[in-house]
């Protein structure tokens, strides 16, 4: 018999790349799960035509539908990318954020726990959970010190599955995970923010037009950046090991966000300057403002640093990231070239 995987979030970023990975490598049956929308936005999905893909009903935020799901389902895996995961809007809808990031997963523990204790359980965990860092690069040792209610959302997810994980020996984990982008990533994120901005200026600089400058916050917080579809690989081989081990993930090199523009420009042939400091700094080209910096974006407590110590996992499950943060880089400004040709029709 087929084995059955449960993937909460697939149409964000994480998850779609994950149906495509086990469609890929895997002969088992995938249910997607997702929550009713007024308008679904299925668009990093509608790739998908394998007979091995459903899509099911499943609200984080309601106890009932997810016991459903795996009282009906029993599935062997189940991979829980769904959650608030942008974390200047958890200062907006903290309780939200708590909620879908939170207790939804105690939700899951007890529906694995009473229903299917067999099945393997994944949490997407997330370097905001070290915040307010002590040292860097950060390791599993690392104390919890998140500086978001995104980030102590994930924090007591974390607590929440170690528990579980003890008392009734489930194989449940959470990896700290840190950032992670690509072309599937969500518009609200800074990443995608800036390479759809960057598509944006390169078609407004060929039409002969002003462009529209990009305006963002702190451009010099570094993050420890990697693919999502490297991430993926090495999740699925942490699911599959002997034992549940929660790993630090990442790249082991950290860029800032004025590289990661930088680079886009780059992408598009553009060398501009900076000019002037703080919120008056500005990014030129040719006498247009590209890039501004507006207070509007700054966090109420900001991470400077994240950088992930991933000796462990390069160590135990022999994986490396295979894609660079300038291929990275690159291959979302030309992903947002390309939908943004197709949608304004450009030629």
């Amino acid at each position: 018999m087929k084995k059955k995987v449960i993937v909460t979030g697939v149409t964000g970023q994480d998850g779609s790349h994950m149906v495509d990975y086990l469609l890929k490598e895997t002969d088992h049956d995938i249910f997607g799960g997702i929550r009713r929308l007024s308008v679904p936005n299925h668009r990093n999905i509608s790739h998908i035509t394998s007979s091995r893909f459903k899509l099911i009903n499943l609200d984080l935020t309601d106890q009932h539908s997810i016991q459903s799901a795996i009282i009906n389902h029993k599935p062997n895996y189940f991979i829980n990318f769904a959650a608030q995961s942008f974390v200047g809007v958890s200062w907006d809808f903290p309780g939200q954020t708590f909620s879908t990031n939170a207790n939804s997963v105690l939700h899951i523990l007890e529906g694995i726990k009473n229903h299917k204790p067999d099945c393997r359980f994944y949490n997407a965990g997330t370097s905001e959970e070290f915040g307010n860092v002590d040292y860097s690069p950060q390791d599993s040792k690392h104390p919890m010190k998140p500086r978001s209610p995104y980030g102590a959302s994930k924090c007591a997810a974390r607590f929440l599955i170690k528990v579980y994980r003890e008392s009734f020996d489930l194989f449940a984990t959470q990896c700290w995970l840190f950032n992670h982008e690509g072309t599937r990533r969500g518009i609200e994120f800074v990443t995608r923010k800036i390479s759809d901005g960057i598509a944006k200026i390169h078609f407004s600089l060929e039409r002969g037009e002003t462009p529209k400058a990009i305006v963002l916050g702190n451009i010099d917080s570094e993050r420890d950046w990697m693919d999502a579809e490297d991430a993926v690989r090495v999740i699925w081989q942490i699911l599959n090991g002997d034992k549940p081990r929660e790993y630090v993930i990442g790249t082991g090199e950290t860029n800032s966000i004025r590289k990661f523009i930088e680079i886009g420009m780059r992408t598009i042939n553009i060398s501009g300057r900076w000019e002037g400091s703080g919120l008056d700094e500005r990014y030129i080209y040719n006498g247009n403002e590209l890039v501004m910096i507006s207070e509007k974006f700054f966090r109420p407590a900001e991470v400077d640093q994240l950088k992930a110590d991933v000796t462990d996992a390069v160590r135990e499950l022999n994986w490396k990231p295979e894609i660079t943060f300038e291929q990275l880089v690159e291959k979302m400004v030309q992903n947002d070239i390309k939908l943004s040709k197709a949608e304004n029709h450009c030629v």
